[in-house]
């Protein structure tokens, strides 16, 4: 089950909260038992320390998961967890690399602690491990700077929610700098009093047994017209911050007669304060009174809703569409088009799940408007910023300040007059401006002066003289040179993908969560050193003394997959070149056999015996041969029981006198097993000659004989007795039976177009009172040959071999005519869907209803299952299942929306759409997971495959030499090594496919063609769960980890128990029949919450020099053994 801790630590909303995540029968066992907040506000900058407790009652260890969002303008900048009992700091880490030592760690079941910034302003952590009856701290700290309340203050809001009471809960607020004492605007609980010490006025609360479900706000005054400044002097540079409050002359902008209203309605904005964006709407349509406003709704489409005429301020019928708004699907913002309207009102949490954050060019205003604090602030500040718009984050903003964004033009800074000693200013200039206005800059002078410029249109209406002096203005209280870096980082952020290097930099060098750099706690001093990472000031010392005495000869060494491609291209090569093309057993000369007739009573009496076995020793027999008979209870031969070794995959076949020979040592058990009778062991021990008689069992024999018609026909197993005609062969008029009769040995045709008699051999004619079977895309067919279209046929084999009563049963003693026709060679992959939900009780309803019902029917039942991906897994493919295509991608897109960079749940949306051939969306998840999961060769090879699919090839290929090149730690060798083996037949299937693709440096034997007839590979979604694939061959030898090459000549790859897989079935000359694509899913040891597991099998057959590609995603679940994922009949 899963548990979710609602908390809200020191923000300055309360629409949303994060969650803590415990995976695990006994998640509720799992607690926040102290809260600890500790709030120091110094001009209006604020830092907030959270040290959160968490205990587990339980009796299993535990891990846990919290993901929380922060508000704009809030930089994570302190990071601790105790490690033996004491708090361990974290340090700065390029955050791909965090990842890949923090999962190096984590899978020697040590304590790594790792904090990373996610989608938008959010932040994301993993507590492990959370002992039985133990505690783990961990302490978050922020900086923020706040905003306007009103003229007068500004302020701190602080919100916490939690549904169970805590054992302790503490707050302490300090503020300094300040002449008069802040106060609290609203609380629910005790009053709150402030009281001056010294420079600073503070306040603390203590509650035991205490839930804290109120929000406070507290005002803290400020002095108009009054410059905040601080210094530090670093280095001879002087860094500055300051903060002014800033009004210029309202100037009302002119009327739209007509409005854009973007109204994103994805499922990740169903939690946003819609009653306070409705109401801000209210304001303004109240203040313009007449407009046209047309609608429209984003998620994973953009559609036009309708247009509406707002008269005298009237907009009921628009605020009832609102208020009735679904919210649905992921977001593409892609799909976005700005038509022509005056300006646009762009209501969203600016997070594109399934798109790049960027809009299209226009040059109308959008004012972008949250409500959200899980939200990309940089990106809705940024678009805004370049449109000419406003950005509105109403978790910051009163509905007045809201209001005069939308009403009036907006106030620029326009930079500063010219100043050769200041450099590195921030904010940049264009920033909008209302009310309180922080800057920050280094000035190469202990004193000097700076002219802040304001205006519109790029025209300055407004002056602001900063005084700056290095003595009056030193602090030792704040880090400045940390709030300008933190402030520059901010506004690089607009543009991250163009100063993503520059940020990694500045993250790095002062601590500051960003999108590419974590903040990381080891454990070990030997693994800061191992993994190069600087270590927190305690552990300096040490960390260099060490280091000092053994250079790099504790470095943790990396992976590289080239390290072992040269043996894996050998093996593969080395198979390839064997070209095994498999022929069936034969069944021994017919030897002379006395049958012995039984009287009546002694048939009854043996009837009733079980299976039973005769053993004895000649010296006739050659050592490791066994010699058998296998009867049935009347003494009536066997012909085509299987005979196998147990712990085995090979075996023998009977002949027509139940005879048969197999290689096998002493003490062996052999299996014996036929249609319609009981299967049989026997330990042979030292014996080699034997005699056994099999029981019959009418309820299997039944049970068979209702699916044994399907069984393939293998062409290779019967070469000397399967003759064929291909539909070259049949001429548009003539008669298929004697087309059979003129082109196949032993057929004897009658002219109404039936096949009279089939002969097995030249001196042997098989008693012939019914006709041979006639099998027709795998079923049988009580028709005559002259019924079938002949225009539809593919293909068709006529099988005169005795041991096809082994494949078919009795009704095959006459012989097999398998017809394929052009329908069913084109499905001879099953890709019926299949889920991991076996009740799906949801999809019951929803087939019960008519089809124009169904999709609101789908939002009634998607309240109880809204966090489940496996709901939207079932329901999408139901919609696919119907035809309504699009309705299944909007419902499939969900899962995008479920988690932030879960690249797991990306990977299932990734498989799914490929196989849909959604390949541009496919495209752009699969990218995505790369970017996340750069250091993983499986997901670069996912987004190769995706690149193929949208027609890169070059690219493609170029994916999966970096695939091929990646690097990682040797604590990941059971996740990633062995993905060799996949990677080269894909570069090898690739080239042989796509001609003139630059190979570059790549060895050219490595292009060496290796075509197969037969590839199959499987991959999964989930770190560490156990799945196994099995392929059954159609002459039954299964192929799988502990069995990896076949009679057949197939090859099977690493078997992978830790990672994603994958894991491939090879065959260069695959026989004809059957093939069964299977997995033993043993479960998952995946601690965290994305769904079940989902597999993706890909199929790739070859006729022809022709290779077809069949993708097919399924969703496991629960634990399961032989659950069959495809099938192809070859």
């Amino acid at each position: 089950m899963l548990f979710y801790l609602i908390l809200f630590l020191g923000t300055k909303s309360f629409a949303q909260s994060p969650e803590l995540t415990v995976k695990g029968e006994e998640a509720e066992k799992v607690r926040m038992n102290k809260l600890i907040v500790n709030v120091k506000v110094v001009g209006n900058i604020a830092y907030t320390t959270a040290e959160m407790h968490f205990f587990n009652s339980g009796t299993r260890q535990m891990e846990a998961e919290l993901i929380f969002p922060l508000p704009e303008n809030v930089s994570v900048s302190r990071y601790a967890i105790d490690i033996n009992g004491k708090m361990r700091e974290a340090v700065p880490v390029n955050k791909n690399k965090g990842k890949q030592v923090f999962e190096a760690i984590e899978h020697r079941r040590v304590d790594p602690g790792l904090l990373e910034k996610v989608d938008g302003n959010n932040f994301r952590t993993r507590i492990y491990p959370l002992m039985p009856n133990g505690e783990r701290t961990v302490i978050i700290g922020y900086e923020e700077e706040l905003s306007a309340f009103d003229k007068d203050n500004l302020a701190y809001q602080l919100v916490s929610r939690y549904p169970k009471k805590l054992d302790n809960f503490e707050l302490n607020v300090s503020v300094l700098g300040t002449s008069a004492s802040p106060t609290v605007s609203e609380n629910s609980g005790d009053a709150i009093v402030f009281s001056k010490w010294n420079q600073s006025f503070q306040t603390s609360i203590k509650k035991e047994n205490y839930q804290p479900s109120e929000k406070l706000l507290f005002k803290i005054p400020i002095q108009e017209n009054a410059p905040s400044v601080i210094m530090q002097n670093v280095g001879g540079q002087h860094y500055f911050y300051g903060n002014t409050f800033i009004e210029g002359n309202k100037i009302a902008k002119k009327t739209p007669v007509s409005i854009g209203l973007i109204w994103d309605n994805s499922l990740s904005c169903k939690i946003r304060d819609v009653k306070k964006e409705l109401s801000l709407l209210n304001a303004y349509f109240q203040k313009i009174k007449n407009t046209k406003v047309t609608l429209y709704f984003l998620n994973y489409t953009f559609e036009k809703q309708k247009e509406y005429t707002i008269t005298n301020g009237n907009w009921s019928e628009l605020k009832a569409v609102l208020e009735h708004t679904n919210y649905d699907g992921g977001t593409r913002f892609s799909q976005l088009n700005f038509v022509n309207n005056d300006e646009y009102l762009f209501f969203s949490d600016g997070l594109s799940s399934l798109s790049e954050n960027v809009l299209p060019k226009t040059k109308k205003p959008i004012y972008t408007i949250t409500s959200s604090v899980s939200a990309d602030f940089s990106f809705l500040n940024y678009w805004a910023m370049q449109t000419g718009g406003n950005f509105i984050n109403l978790n910051q903003v009163n509905q007045d300040n809201a209001l005069d964004k939308l009403t009036n033009s907006n106030l620029k800074f326009l930079g500063i007059k010219e100043n050769y000693t200041v450099t590195d200013l921030f904010p940049v200039e264009g920033t909008s401006v209302s009310g309180s206005f922080s800057f920050s800059g280094i000035s190469l002078n202990q004193k000097n002066q700076i002219t802040l410029l304001f205006g519109y249109n790029n025209e300055a209406v407004l002056e602001r003289k900063i005084t700056l002096d290095a003595v009056l203005q030193n602090t030792n209280d704040v880090n400045v040179e940390k709030l300008w870096a933190q402030k520059k980082i901010a506004n690089l952020d607009f543009q991250y993908d163009k100063n993503a290097d520059e940020i990694e930099l500045l993250g790095k060098k002062y601590g500051i969560i960003t999108k590419n750099t974590s903040l990381i706690v080891l454990e070990d001093i030997r693994d800061y050193i191992s993994y190069d990472i600087i270590p927190p000031a305690e552990l300096r010392a040490e960390f260099d003394r060490i280091k000092k005495q053994e250079n790099d000869r504790s470095l943790a060494q990396q992976k590289n997959n080239w390290e072992s491609i040269e043996s894996y291209f050998q093996g593969l090569n080395d198979w390839w070149k064997k070209d095994v093309k498999y022929t069936a057993p034969k069944p021994l000369p017919k030897p002379k056999v006395q049958k012995n007739r039984r009287s009546d009573n002694e048939e009854n009496r043996s009837s009733g015996r079980s299976a039973s076995a005769v053993s004895t020793r000649s010296t006739n027999v050659a050592a490791g041969r066994i010699e058998g008979t296998v009867l049935d209870q009347q003494g009536l031969a066997l012909p085509g029981v299987t005979v196998t070794i147990r712990g085995e995959r090979e075996g023998v076949y009977t002949d027509f006198d139940g005879k048969f020979v197999i290689r096998a040592a002493e003490n062996s058990t052999l299996n014996f097993s036929y249609i319609g009778f009981d299967s049989y062991q026997l330990n042979v021990g030292t014996n080699n000659q034997i005699r056994v008689q099999l029981r019959e069992n009418t309820q299997s024999l039944q049970e068979v004989v209702v699916t044994s018609y399907a069984a393939p026909v293998r062409k290779r197993d019967m070469t000397s007795s399967v003759q064929s005609i291909t539909s070259e062969t049949i001429s548009q008029n003539a008669d298929i039976a004697q087309r059979l009769e003129e082109k196949v040995s032993g057929i004897a045709a009658s002219s109404s177009g039936s096949i009279d008699k089939v002969v097995f051999d030249e001196k042997v004619s098989m008693p012939i009172s019914k006709k041979p079977l006639i099998i027709v895309d795998g079923k049988p067919f009580e028709g005559e040959l002259s019924d079938l279209d002949q225009d539809d046929i593919a293909s068709v084999d006529v099988l005169k071999n005795t041991m096809v009563t082994a494949l078919y049963g009795s009704r095959a003693s006459n012989g097999v005519v398998n017809v394929v026709t052009k329908k069913g060679e084109s499905n001879m992959i099953n890709n019926e869907p299949k889920t991991w939900n076996p009740d799906r009780l949801y999809l019951k309803a929803l087939t019960a209803v008519p089809k124009e019902k169904q999709y609101d029917l789908y939002f009634e039942l998607r309240n109880g299952q809204e966090r489940n991906p496996s709901f939207y897994f079932d329901v999408a493919h139901f919609f696919y299942n119907q035809g309504d295509i699009k309705k299944a991608l909007q419902v499939i897109s969900n899962i995008a929306d479920l988690g932030l960079e879960n690249h797991q749940l990306y990977k299932t949306l990734t498989y799914t759409l490929r196989q849909w051939k959604d390949f541009d969306d496919a495209l752009f998840t699969a990218r995505q997971i790369a970017k996340w999961r750069a250091h993983e060769p499986q997901s670069l090879r996912d987004y190769a495959l995706a690149l193929e699919d949208a027609g890169k090839y070059q690219e493609a290929f170029d994916q999966l030499i970096k695939a091929l090149e990646v690097n990682y730690y040797g604590e990941m060798s059971g996740q990633y090594q062995g993905v060799e083996d996949i990677i080269l037949m894909d570069v090898n299937r690739l080239t042989m496919e796509h001609k003139g693709l630059k190979t570059g440096k790549l060895d050219k034997k490595y292009l060496e063609k290796m075509p197969v007839d037969i590839r199959i590979i499987m991959n999964w979604n989930l770190m560490d769960v156990d799945l196994d694939l099995h392929i059954i061959e159609p002459n039954g030898e299964e192929c799988y980890y502990a069995h990896k090459g076949t009679q057949a000549g197939a090859r099977f790859s690493k078997d992978f128990t830790q990672g994603y897989g994958p894991e491939q079935y090879l065959i260069r000359n695959a026989i004809k029949g059957k093939y069964q694509i299977k997995t033993n899913y043993f479960g998952e040891r995946e601690l965290t919450e994305s769904g079940p597991a989902t597999v993706m099998v890909e199929i790739y057959t070859t006729r022809a020099g022709k290779t077809t590609k069949t993708l097919k995603t399924i969703q496991l679940g629960k634990i399961k053994e032989n659950e069959i994922l495809a099938e192809i009949v070859w």
